[in-house]
């Protein structure tokens, strides 16, 4: 899956892939904090007409969905 993994995802789908809010993920990257214990991944850009679209790597938010499984599982 390299592919997908190398792609681009916007905001709504990170913060599903991570099980929390829009909301909840912007704050924890905007002020520095966790969600559920792992620190999320910065955005590659900030992207749409006002810049306020974050964008990421999926391989990224793939990487910490399992961190937050594991720390979910101990």
């Amino acid at each position: 899956m390299p592919e997908f993994r190398d792609s681009r995802i916007g905001i709504r789908n990170a913060s599903l892939m991570l099980g929390v809010t829009v909301t909840e993920l912007r704050e924890a990257i905007l002020s520095g904090s966790k969600i559920h214990g792992v620190t999320p991944p910065k955005p590659l850009f900030n992207a749409g007409q006002r810049k306020s679209e974050m964008m990421f790597k999926a391989g990224d938010i793939m990487d910490c969905a399992e961190n937050i499984q594991a720390i979910s599982n101990q």
